[in-house]
């Protein structure tokens, strides 16, 4: 009897523990399907502003209208340069595959290292502004 009640008491516990794992599990693909949203969302509030402000140049972070209902995130920055845009924040754990999944694999976003921004398509010369292990929009 006391065996039956160690056994039942065991399978609770590894019940808990799968379900408050399978929680944490949907929790981060949560949080990484968010941010990959909120860089596609900071990407189109930017196209709008480099196709109506051809003469930009520079940190143009803070002259992007965001939509009222999109959070700031300081983390998350917006520059031209030379013609090109960019818009680009600190890689996360799982984000860029959703940022890609969402995007039909573009050839417009990549990944920085200390001198290239790798996209699908290729390498781009990365500007000295933009840090290494960055997720990167080019425009």
């Amino acid at each position: 009897m006391k065996s039956m009640l160690i056994v039942a008491f065991f399978a609770v516990l590894i019940a808990f523990y799968q379900n408050s794992n399978d929680s944490i599990n949907s929790y981060n693909e949560s949080l990484r399907t968010n941010k990959a949203s909120l860089f596609l969302n900071y990407t189109s509030a930017f196209d709008t502003y480099y196709l109506t402000n051809s003469s930009a140049n520079g940190d143009v972070t803070n002259k992007v209208t965001l939509p009222t209902w999109l959070p700031a995130n300081s983390s998350v920055k917006m520059y031209v340069s030379s013609g090109y845009g960019y818009v680009f924040m600190p890689l996360e754990s799982g984000v860029l595959s959703e940022v890609m999944k969402a995007t039909d694999n573009s050839a417009l976003v990549g990944v920085t290292d200390s001198s290239a921004i790798k996209t699908i398509s290729g390498t781009i010369a990365k500007p000295a502004f933009i840090p290494p292990g960055y997720i990167v929009y080019v425009r």
